[in-house]
């Protein structure tokens, strides 16, 4: 039986619910309107492949056409903790995924999670790149067991393990690749061994077709599209110095404290309507582990930018101090500290502190000595928009921008995000720091303001995001982009 993903399941289980309890399968419509998805291409896509893998049976001459095959229920979820390296080591990583697999599959006793493999190291063992391995987590092993292991509490690989007298060998499965010799100064951790291997086949992976041909059988990037995925494990596969300007709206790291809600049913002037304070769970870590996520995704980002290109970092101050330090310790200098002013910030109801009215913006390159990065100087004195109190047509643009957080209509026609930026300032930065032409990139896309501005800016862009429902927004708003749209208003 093949694996299904997080959100395959859920599909699958929607199905089979609706058809228990009226005897009849759900229309493409109803799924899309169960799961908030704005676009039928995408329930039709999970359908497809649901009944590629055997799961489902449908008839497309008919509305109501899905049937039943295999029971779901024989699979169970387990996290996918993120990318092993099958080859030279690599820094360890855990992402919240999870993937649903055949309960056969699972011992009864101790903990199971997934991998995706990066690289070939173990291919004689039928092990390839991109294929996902199952790990059942424990600390020892016996010769010739297939583990996962830790060097110096940093890098993780897959390799054989092998100890004698003369000390702990990590083989690899391919004569192509060198044995690791365990030093003794050189500490080593196991933390599972191999029970078994989901071949990529079984779509596990997020977008494989492309990544794996459009940038290892091609070499090129994969331009003007919005992957869904881990931002981490897809900006690893991006090459070096291939990006012009990364613009980068992480989690803050702020869904700490109470749920709070205001409905302004009257209008009340400067608040903007509705709102509430976001608390998500991908928004809320242990500070030790959001610095190491921190440095992890903020090290492939110095990788992959251009010496000519430049990375801003939107933030507040849950993280912007988090983020200036690692811009400092990865060698990233700060150009400027940008404060992006909100006249029409969220009220502060409880009347405990001042009212929180601005973000910053990091904004950092990473040719230190040389500073070939792009900065259209003479745009941003002649900018002018009446909406900006603080900016004077022909005057120096200062690092205090006045911004108003609204959202023209079409910015939220087809759904929303709750952190999403809006497009005046996403072009404000793209404008005055790219080229026409230049590739932007999103690491964390959200409902797609980025890329949308980098589109109508008449750049590419490429942008990656976590959840589905998400990228299925930002591909909406895509599609109703308005081309070329003129950057800044003139008087």
């Amino acid at each position: 039986m093949i694996t299904l993903t997080k959100r395959q399941k859920q599909i699958y289980d929607f199905i089979e619910s609706y058809i228990k309890k009226r005897g009849f399968s759900p229309t493409l419509e109803e799924i899309k309107k169960h799961f908030r998805l704005s676009s039928l291409s995408t329930i039709h896509q999970h359908i497809e492949t649901l009944a590629n893998k055997g799961y489902l049976a449908k008839d497309d001459n008919l509305a109501r056409g899905i049937s039943l095959k295999e029971r779901a229920s024989d699979l169970v979820m387990i996290p996918l903790l993120g990318t092993i390296a099958a080859g030279e080591p690599i820094e360890a990583i855990q992402q919240s995924e999870s993937i649903a697999v055949p309960k056969s599959k699972i011992p009864t006793h101790g903990e199971v999670y997934a991998l995706r493999v990066a690289g070939n190291s173990m291919t004689d063992e039928n092990i390839n790149d991109g294929d996902v391995v199952l790990v059942k987590q424990q600390s020892v092993a016996e010769n010739g067991q297939k583990i996962v292991a830790l060097i110096n509490n940093y890098e993780a690989t897959l390799k054989q393990f092998y100890q004698d007298r003369k000390g702990i060998r990590l083989e690899p499965a391919n004569k192509s690749f060198k044995t690791i010799t365990i030093q003794r100064d050189q500490e080593l951790a196991i933390q599972g061994i191999v029970l078994d291997v989901i071949k990529s086949g079984g779509e596990i992976k997020e977008n494989p077709t492309l990544f794996e041909e459009e940038i290892k059988r091609n070499k090129t990037l994969p331009i003007n599209q919005i992957i869904c995925g881990d931002a981490i494990s897809h900006l690893q596969r991006l090459p070096d110095e291939s990006i012009d300007l990364i613009v980068a709206d992480p989690p803050y790291n702020l869904s700490k404290g109470n749920n709070i809600h205001f409905s302004n049913g009257g209008g009340l002037k400067g608040f903007g309507g509705e709102w509430h304070k976001a608390m998500e769970g991908w928004d809320n870590l242990p500070l030790l582990d959001y610095f190491n996520f921190s440095i992890k995704w903020l090290r492939e980002a110095k990788r992959i930018l251009k010496p000519t290109g430049s990375i801003l970092v939107f933030g507040t101050y849950h993280n912007a101090g988090i983020i200036n330090l690692v811009f400092q310790t990865l060698g990233v200098e700060i150009i400027n500290e940008i404060v992006w002013y909100k006249r029409n910030a969220f009220p502060n109801l409880a009347g405990r502190r001042f009212t929180a009215s601005h973000e910053t913006l990091l904004w950092g390159h990473t040719g230190i000595k040389k500073r070939r990065y792009y900065f259209n100087y003479k745009q941003s004195k002649e900018y002018y928009d009446p909406s900006d109190l603080l900016k004077q047509k022909g005057k120096q643009m200062r690092t205090v921008w006045d911004i108003p957080n609204n959202k023209e209509s079409r910015e939220i026609k087809y759904g929303k995000h709750p952190t999403q930026k809006p497009l005046s300032v996403c072009k404000r930065i793209i404008a005055l720091c790219s080229q026409p032409g230049d590739v932007v990139l999103a690491p964390f896309a959200g409902a797609g303001s980025e890329c949308m501005a980098a589109k109508e800016s008449g750049r590419q862009y490429i942008g990656i995001e976590l959840d589905q429902k998400y990228v299925d927004i930002a591909n909406e708003r895509l599609r109703h982009a308005d081309n070329q749209q003129p950057l800044f208003k003139q008087s």
